[in-house]
């Protein structure tokens, strides 16, 4: 086998690797952390998934009928860390972005099981914006191992560097402008939740028409 044979079969196994990767991804609710995935596309099902995680790891019953809507107070509460990362310049993406905002809404769980948080949304809204500060030296090594790891697979793979997450979620809230012309992050992403809406109901129409056909089966 020749060099130029021996790069392409290479890249052919880096590539398969993504797509599996992506498979798996999809497989258990995190496939946001696909970077190839159109960006409104990632940030559609990036908060889909931080509304799993709360609803999930918090208890809820504090907050009665409000429930979903207090659910989504705390999903955009919660991307103020993903927001602080941007701003420090550390581009965590994919299981490091997720891992952390775990840990965060776990060290929430643990105090509200004690039964001493007296004012959940102030608490929550305190232990999201002290996160990245308190535990800014991990979070800054760690940056800069991931940065560094994945500027050398996209280079090995003749790949441009796709935006991680914190950039994105930078550009929805409109503190930076984006650099080519047409629709904005925001739009699309408003686009996306409307057909993903669409979607659903047509799904939902779909299984009901299929599940009288088979009771009059």
């Amino acid at each position: 086998m020749n060099v130029f044979n021996q790069v392409l079969d290479e890249r052919y196994e880096q590539k398969r690797e993504l797509r599996n990767r992506a498979v798996r991804m999809a497989d258990s609710g995190m496939s946001w952390i696909v970077a190839t995935l159109p960006p409104e596309q990632r940030l559609l099902k990036f908060d889909v998934w931080v509304r799993r995680q709360l609803e999930e790891s918090i208890d809820w019953a504090w907050a009665g009928k409000d429930k979903e809507r207090r659910i989504e107070q705390c999903r955009v509460c919660l991307e103020r860390i993903v927001l602080d990362l941007w701003k420090r310049g550390w581009m965590l993406d994919g299981k490091a972005l997720a891992g952390h905002l775990q840990r965060a809404l776990d060290a929430v769980a643990a105090q509200q099981r004690t039964g001493r948080i007296q004012d959940f949304w102030a608490y929550f809204k305190a232990a999201v914006d002290r996160y990245v500060g308190s535990n800014a030296e991990e979070l800054k090594e760690e940056a800069m191992r991931a940065g560094s790891h994945m500027s050398q697979v996209l280079a090995s793979m003749g790949a441009l560097k796709a935006l991680t997450l914190p950039e994105l979620a930078a550009q929805r809230a409109g503190e930076v402008l984006e650099a080519k012309k047409g629709k904005g992050i925001r739009e699309k992403l408003a686009q996306a939740r409307k057909k993903a809406k669409k979607d659903a109901v047509r799904d939902g129409q779909l299984n009901l028409l299929l599940s009288g056909i088979s009771s009059h089966g």
